[in-house]
C-alpha cells in the first residue's frame, strides 16, 4: 500500500495543536523503560564477552564461537515469531503481554549463569553444553523482548507521546550498555581475568537482569492494555502478505537490518580489536563504554526534540550518518591511541547511538498504527516479533561472519586470558570488522531510509478501518 495516495475519502484530520492524547504518567514510563536495562545487558554481555570467553578462556576457535552464536540466533528467529503471535492471542488478568515479561526475567537470568559459569567440560561436551545454554538464553531474551516492544504500540496513541515513552527505553538502554561493557569488564578484571572473573560477571549480569525485568513487570501493571484481537475472518496467508504491503514497515526493517548488521559486526570485533591491535585491553573498553553511554543518556532529550522539530525520519538519518562516519574513523587508529581519543570516539558514538535507538524504535508503533487503520487488526506482537527477527538475523550473521573471517585470517586462540602476537592477516581482519564493514553497512541503512514517507500527517490523513458490508 502507498501511504502517499490521495486521502479524499478520509474524514480524519491531523490533530490540532495541543490535542495529543493524555500524557502517560511518569511512573508508567519509568516502569516500562527500566525493562530495557535488562534487555540491553542480555544482548550486549553475550555479544561482547562470549567470543572472548571462548577464544581466550576456554581455548576454542573463533569460528566455533561464531557458529554457536549463529545457531542460537537462528533458533531465536522461530521463537520470536511464535512468542509474538502467542502474545497477540493471549488473554489473562495481567494482560496479554506482561506474563511473558515475568517468564523472560526468570529464564534469562538462569541462562546467563549457564553461559558464563560453565562446568569443566572440553571438546564435544563443551560444545553441546554451550549450544544448549545459548538456546535457553535466546528463549529467555525473546520471552521478554518481543512482548515488551509490542506494549509500546498499545500504551498510547500519540505520535509524539510514543517518542516520549520510548525515550525512557533509550535512556535505560544507555545505562544497560554502560553496565554491560564497562562494569562487567571491571568485574572480569577484579575476578582475575580468567574463568572465575567470567563466572562472577555472569552472576552479576543475571542478578541485574532478573531485578530490572521484574521491576518492569510490576511497573507496567497500570499501563493501558489492548485486549486480544478476536477477528478471525482474515486468512493467515493474507495477514502475512498484508505485512509485506506495508511499504513503510518494509523500508524501516531494511534500514534496521543493515544497521543491526553493522552493530553486530563491530560489537563482535571491538574487544578483540582493543586487546590485539590497540593494546588497551579491558580498560580501553571501559573508557569507550563510559564516554558512549554517559553521552547517550545526556542527549536523549535532544533527540526527542529533534523528532518533534525536524521529523523522525530526518533525525534517524542524521544519527545513522553520524555512526557511519564514526565507524569509518577506526580505520585510522593504531597502537598508542590515547585515552582522550577513546573518549572523543565514545562521545560521538553515544550521540549517534542514542539517535538511532530512539528514532528507530519510536517509528515502529507508527507502522503498527498504519497497519491497524489499513486492516482493522491489532498485530503489535507480530510486528514486534518481526522487528526482533531482523535483530536476531543480524546478530546471527554478524558473529558468524566475523568468526569465519578471523578463522580464515589465522586468529590464534589462547587460554586463561593470555594474549599472543596475531598475524598481519588477522590484524587486517580486525580492522575490517571494526571499521570497513560497519561503515558500509551503516551507510546502506542511511540509503534505505531515503524513501520513507510515513509521518504524523500521513497517519492523521488515513481513515479508520471499517468492516465492509
Amino acid at each position: 500500500m502507498d501511504i502517499s495516495r490521495p486521502a479524499a475519502a478520509s474524514s480524519a484530520k491531523p490533530r490540532a495543536e495541543g490535542s495529543e492524547p493524555e500524557r502517560l504518567p511518569f511512573g508508567v514510563c519509568l516502569g516500562f523503560g527500566v525493562g530495557s536495562f535488562g534487555v540491553s545487558i542480555m544482548l550486549n554481555v553475550v555479544t561482547i564477552f562470549f567470543p572472548v570467553l571462548m577464544t581466550t578462556i576456554l581455548g576454542q576457535s573463533a569460528a566455533l564461537a561464531g557458529v554457536l552464536l549463529t545457531v542460537s540466533k537462528l533458533y531465536d528467529i522461530i521463537a520470536d515469531i511464535l512468542i509474538g503471535v502467542a502474545s497477540d492471542r493471549t488473554r489473562s488478568r495481567m494482560g496479554r503481554r506482561r506474563p511473558y515479561l515475568l517468564a523472560g526475567a526468570i529464564i534469562g537470568a538462569v541462562s546467563l549463569l549457564m553461559v558464563f559459569a560453565p562446568p569443566a567440560l572440553t571438546g564435544v561436551g563443551l560444545t553441546v553444553y554451550m549450544a544448549v545454554a545459548l538456546v535457553i538464553y535466546s528463549t529467555g531474551y525473546s520471552l521478554f523482548a518481543v512482548p515488551y516492544v509490542a506494549m509500546a504500540g498499545e500504551m498510547t496513541d500519540g505520535y509524539h507521546e510514543r517518542t516520549r515513552l520510548l525515550s525512557f527505553r533509550t535512556f535505560f538502554i544507555a545505562i544497560g550498555q554502560l553496565t554491560s561493557a564497562a562494569v562487567m569488564a571491571m568485574i572480569v578484571e577484579w575476578g582475575g581475568g580468567g574463568g572465575p572473573g567470567y563466572a562472577w560477571m555472569g552472576a552479576a549480569a543475571a542478578s541485574l537482569v532478573f531485578t530490572t525485568m521484574v521491576i518492569s513487570f510490576v511497573g507496567t501493571r497500570k499501563a493501558k492494555r489492548v485486549e486480544r484481537d478476536v477477528r478471525t475472518s482474515v486468512p493467515a496467508k493474507e495477514q502475512w502478505l498484508s505485512l509485506l504491503r506495508n511499504r513503510s514497515f518494509v523500508q524501516l526493517m531494511t534500514a534496521k537490518m543493515f544497521l543491526y548488521l553493522a552493530i553486530s559486526v563491530i560489537s563482535t570485533t571491538k574487544l578483540l580489536f582493543l586487546l590485539n591491535v590497540l593494546k588497551v585491553g579491558y580498560q580501553g573498553l571501559v573508557h569507550l563504554t563510559l564516554s558512549q553511554n554517559i553521552t547517550a543518556m545526556i542527549v536523549v532529550p535532544f533527540w526527542t526534540w529533534c523528532g518533534r522539530s525536524f521529523g523522525k525520519t530526518a533525525s534517524y538519518q542524521a544519527a545513522i550518518l553520524c555512526l557511519a562516519l564514526l565507524y569509518a574513523s577506526y580505520a585510522f587508529t593504531a597502537e598508542g591511541i590515547t585515552v582522550t581519543e577513546l573518549w572523543i570516539r565514545g562521545t560521538i558514538n553515544g550521540i549517534g547511538a542514542a539517535g538511532v535507538t530512539l528514532m528507530g524504535i519510536s517509528m515502529l508503533p507508527d507502522v503498527m498504527e498504519y497497519d491497524r487503520k489499513l486492516t482493522g487488526q491489532r498485530r503489535e506482537g507480530v510486528y514486534s516479533s518481526i522487528y526482533a527477527f531482523m535483530e536476531k538475523v543480524a546478530f546471527a550473521v554478524g558473529p558468524g561472519l566475523m568468526g569465519l573471517l578471523f578463522a580464515a585470517a589465522g586468529y590464534t586462540a589462547t587460554k586463561g586470558g593470555a594474549l599472543v602476537a596475531q598475524s598481519h592477516s588477522t590484524v587486517l581482519a580486525l580492522y575490517a570488522g571494526i571499521a570497513v564493514l560497519p561503515a558500509l553497512l551503516a551507510f546502506s541503512s542511511f540509503l534505505a531510509m531515503s524513501r520513507y514517507k510515513l509521518d504524523e500527517r500521513a497517519l492523521a490523513d488515513m481513515p479508520e478501518y471499517t468492516v465492509q458490508a
